[in-house]
């Protein structure tokens, strides 16, 4: 596995999820309730407007016949997705 596409599909999509848990984890004092939900639903909108590119860039690259790197697009949609996931399930 090269180290572009680790960082390029793995590293910075986590950045989402990441900043989310660890939004989760910050005290009330330092933001505020309200505050804390506006910023943690501006981070799921952000990854949900990211993860529409990805699933196109990963359409495409499965009608090319690079099955490899469509597969790689489809790990990054997850990754994106997942702060929804997290916001609705377990952290909401």
């Amino acid at each position: 596995m090269s180290g572009q596409r680790f960082i390029r599909y793995l590293i910075l999509p986590s950045i989402a999820p990441a900043s989310l848990i660890c939004l989760y984890f910050t005290p009330e004092s330092v933001f505020g309730c309200a505050n804390r939900g506006y910023l943690a639903l501006a981070v799921v909108l952000l990854g949900i407007i990211a993860a529409v590119p990805t699933v196109m860039m990963g359409a495409a690259a499965k009608k090319r016949g690079a099955n490899e790197e469509a597969n790689w697009w489809l790990v990054t949609t997850l990754i994106l997705v997942s702060p929804l996931v997290l916001l609705v399930g377990p952290l909401g």
